[in-house]
């Protein structure tokens, strides 16, 4: 991992190393070989992502059972084949139809949770540079850096509040670029022999290593994750799903987040009351550690190592009560910014859209169009009305032409409800 120790994830070198049973191993060869008709020792070393030491007994194991035999190419050249006997295609539909996962091999849950554990935030403190690089392209008050700081630093849940258009879901994206270290997540996980896959890149972004033919190809180098939801969050999100239609499980979403940031945005819109999700939290967040089930009813327990966000332009007040609110480690309130931040956003703006723009036309947006309906000095208003204004001026064949306060004034009122 960049910035921390490497951690050693050796390849395991016999079955008992691997932490898991034959049973799922073959289980997991026979998918295999249904869906590819056959495939050498090799290849399916290569797609479990195990040495092929550890496959090979275990295809003589299922050759015994007559579940799968070997197919000469007829070329001396070639690998054997292995392909499944009349019975094996019995037994894989049989497996399938309980478990579609087709993947590599899973790690066991007892490895996923050292493993969290390990790659914790912990005691990892953030230096006022580092969040200054990570939030390079934005606009921020230094009293804001100063609270900020410190409350990630914290590793306790956080709520950012604040006006629509304050900034606060832009703000929240950039969270996990402010840990530069690489952490490795596994393809799946076993819990006895229930594989959840884990691995989803959408949130998990692969990275290189220049020693990755020395580690159990099992674990993927990844940027730490930002798992973010809003409004369409339903709390059996949160629970592990069994897909009907693929025949797959899905992990949590928190699960998913584990060694990054967990933002929940427009906290209070979504189709349940927030108490419910409160009542979700309390646990894992006093005891690092959250409790799930799997629909056969087998119990197990996770890491909860993640910074837990909550995001919303509702009063807090009103969406959750004080003992809650008291559980949250820092409540950030994000407010309308003085002119002279206003006035690089402008700026910024400016040059974005490849506006041109003089210094009196700043003043009426905020002395005229501003005062005059009272709206707050706030991020996203140079950031669309001048997308507006640029959108106008090409209809009207003036692209490079100066922006005037005829065209900013339209564009206000395109933009703003009266």
């Amino acid at each position: 991992m960049q910035g921390g120790t490497r951690m050693l994830l050796p390849k395991p070198r016999t079955l008992a190393e691997t932490g898991l049973s034959r049973e799922l191993l073959f289980r997991l060869i026979l998918r295999h070989l249904q869906e590819e008709g056959s495939l050498s020792l090799p290849i399916l070393s290569d797609r479990l992502c195990l040495r092929g030491s550890i496959i090979e007994p275990l295809l003589q194991e299922l050759k015994t059972l007559q579940l799968v035999e070997v197919r000469a190419s007829g070329r001396m050249d070639e690998p054997i084949r292995y392909a499944l006997t009349n019975k094996g295609q019995y037994e894989a539909q049989e497996v399938s139809a309980r478990d579609g996962y087709i993947g590599p091999a899973p790690i066991p849950l007892a490895d996923y949770n050292k493993l969290v554990l390990a790659q914790s935030l912990g005691e990892r403190s953030i230096r006022r540079e580092r969040l200054l690089v990570a939030l390079d392209n934005m606009v921020i008050s230094q009293d804001l850096i100063n609270t900020l700081g410190p409350a990630l630093n914290s590793r306790r849940p956080l709520l950012i509040y604040g006006h629509a258009g304050t900034g606060k879901s832009f703000l929240c994206h950039r969270f996990n670029r402010i840990f530069d270290e690489h952490i490795y997540v596994p393809h799946a996980i076993a819990v006895q022999n229930t594989i959840i896959p884990v691995f989803d890149p959408l949130y998990h972004w692969r990275v290189d290593e220049h020693d990755e033919k020395d580690r159990d190809g099992r674990y993927i180098p990844c940027t730490r994750p930002l798992v973010m939801v809003g409004g369409e969050l339903k709390l059996d999100m949160l629970e592990v799903h069994f897909d009907r239609q693929s025949r797959q499980y899905s992990p949590p979403l928190q699960l998913k987040a584990n060694n990054g940031v967990f933002l929940i945005d427009d906290l209070g819109r979504q189709g349940f009351a927030a108490d419910e999700l409160f009542n979700r939290w309390i646990v894992p967040m006093e005891e690092r550690r959250d409790f799930l089930s799997l629909p056969n009813g087998l119990h197990f327990d996770i890491p909860f190592e993640q910074i837990l966000v909550f995001s919303t332009n509702l009063d807090p007040e009103t969406i959750a009560d004080e003992a809650f609110l008291r559980r949250l480690g820092y409540k950030i309130h994000l407010q309308a910014m003085p002119v002279e931040l206003y006035k690089q956003v402008w700026n910024m703006n400016l040059e974005k859209y490849q506006l041109v723009a003089t210094e009196p036309l700043f003043r009426f947006m905020v002395e005229e169009l501003h005062e005059n309906s009272a709206k707050p000095l706030i991020a996203c208003y140079p950031r669309d009305i001048l997308g507006i204004a640029r959108d106008i001026m090409h209809f009207n064949g003036q692209a490079g032409q100066p922006l005037s306060e005829e065209i900013l004034r339209k564009a206000w009122n395109m933009y703003c409800v009266h």
